[in-house]
């Protein structure tokens, strides 16, 4: 599929709605080429709940499960750092037009493996700590509570969130990768969140819609018990997951050069 030529650099700042679409045309030119790749980092992502879906009730409950779970968690980190970036890798590269290379992508994404661990974790540490604690929240809270509160807890995530496209486009270091983040989203953190925001929305309803299906399809197999309840919802996740990983990356790689770029403009007027 062609790359969409001109998209980058931006000529001119965006509006969020234009950020979306210039995402959603990178998203569409690179999709079949990142698929493989976000297949992949979806499933390492499903491991753990797989584990303890069918394998776990096979071995029987006991404190081996719940140690496993934390060491299953952190390799699935640790693994999920060179497939995202061999896909912003990607995504970058049809951005200003240029042909993937494999072997250049895979060498750079590997070489960047133990210092793309620090980037990732600054990019989304934050999001991940409170999907953490969500339990603990939905507890502790009443449902309308959270709602209100969602916004004003989630506002960081716009300030942290193109660490990981600093780093893989612009080669730097993770802490100047997050540096140059928080440079750049401080004045414009609820553009970020506006733009993340309405990129979750978006990846949500297609969900919410497989879901439906996935409803209105079980009576067709009689009595569904849990186990394939499970194994359509793993199988649905992984799909949905698929081509929301590589939409969320392009909308943070655009998002990453239009604020480079309101920088840039910024700074000329002061001059």
């Amino acid at each position: 599929m062609d790359a969409p030529v001109g998209l980058l650099p931006l000529p001119r700042p965006l509006m969020t709605a234009e950020v979306l679409d210039a995402a959603f045309r990178l998203f569409r030119a690179g999709i079949l080429r990142c698929l493989p790749y976000s297949g992949l980092a979806v499933l390492v992502l499903e491991l753990p709940k797989l584990y303890s879906t069918f394998v776990a009730p096979m071995r029987g409950a006991g404190l081996f499960i719940p140690n496993f779970t934390l060491i299953s968690y952190g390799l699935v980190f640790v693994l999920s750092v060179p497939l995202l970036g061999v896909m912003t890798l990607r995504l970058n590269a049809l951005a200003q037009g240029l042909r993937p290379r494999v072997r250049t992508e895979l060498a750079t994404a590997l070489m960047g493996w133990p210092m793309g661990l620090f980037a990732t974790a600054f990019a989304f540490g934050y999001p991940l700590l409170l999907l953490w604690l969500q339990p603990a929240l939905s507890n502790s809270l009443p449902t309308t509570a959270l709602i209100f509160a969602a916004v004003p807890v989630l506002w960081p995530v716009g300030l942290f969130v193109i660490a990981l496209p600093a780093f893989w486009c612009d080669r730097l270091s993770p802490a100047s990768a997050l540096a140059q983040s928080l440079r750049l989203s401080m004045r414009r953190s609820w553009r970020m969140f506006g733009a993340i925001l309405a990129t979750v929305c978006m990846v949500a309803v297609f969900l919410v819609l497989a879901i439906v299906i996935v409803w209105v399809i079980l009576p067709l197999f009689g009595g569904a018990d849990l186990f394939l309840i499970a194994t359509v919802q793993s199988m649905l996740y992984l799909v949905v997951g698929a081509f929301g990983v590589p939409f969320l990356l392009a909308v943070l790689i655009v998002a990453y050069q239009d604020l480079k770029l309101r920088e840039q403009d910024r700074r000329g007027e002061q001059a």
